[in-house]
């Protein structure tokens, strides 16, 4: 805005018999725009350069939390193993699990004790892995005890040996049974 009223006082000026042309006032009047919008342009790619950085940092925070909270989960299940507390099944009285949450736990309890990771949670039951550790996650936090074990730089799951066998005599948890059967009749459990 404040070039364009220098341009036209530059071209009153010319119009008055000034010595300067034109042509030669509107190419530095249009010189003086483009070197703005280039320190513009400049300061936006400074500031994008800025927030990768920060999301980066944040990732790599949030990997680490993440990390720290499965680490949590195996001190308590450790600590619990360790007072030789048993599993008192009034806890899980009003545990109400989704879907979703219902089909990863028939899956880690349909494997009788053997590991399963995220990956392999996910081709099954057709979900991304984000979203299968987010529901293990989510299970871990209504207090479903499922152990984390960490092999070769990956993390597999298995529900506690305890926990299964109380679900198995009691029925504990209660399960949507199209849900199981819906599992059963793809042959993933």
């Amino acid at each position: 805005m404040i070039y364009i009223k220098k341009l036209f006082r530059i071209l009153n000026r010319h119009k008055k018999g000034k010595a300067l042309s034109v042509t030669e006032n509107l190419k530095t009047s249009f010189d003086r725009i483009k070197d703005e919008f280039q320190d513009h342009l400049d300061s936006i790619n400074e500031n994008t350069n800025e927030i990768s950085a920060n999301y980066e940092y944040l990732l790599q925070l949030d990997n680490k939390i993440e990390k720290l909270n499965e680490k949590l989960d195996e001190v308590m299940m450790f600590i619990s193993q360790l007072q030789g507390k048993s599993i008192n099944k009034e806890i899980f009285k009003n545990i109400i699990l989704n879907s979703r949450e219902q089909e990863i736990f028939l899956l880690l309890y349909a494997r009788n004790g053997d590991l399963i990771d995220a990956k392999e949670i996910a081709k099954l039951i057709g979900l991304t892995e984000e979203k299968v550790r987010k529901y293990i996650s989510n299970l871990n936090m209504k207090g479903i005890p499922i152990i984390k074990k960490y092999m070769d730089s990956m993390i597999y799951y298995i529900l506690d040996y305890d926990f299964r066998n109380l679900q198995a005599k009691e029925n504990i948890i209660k399960l949507n049974e199209s849900i199981a059967r819906d599992l059963h009749n793809k042959k993933v459990i």
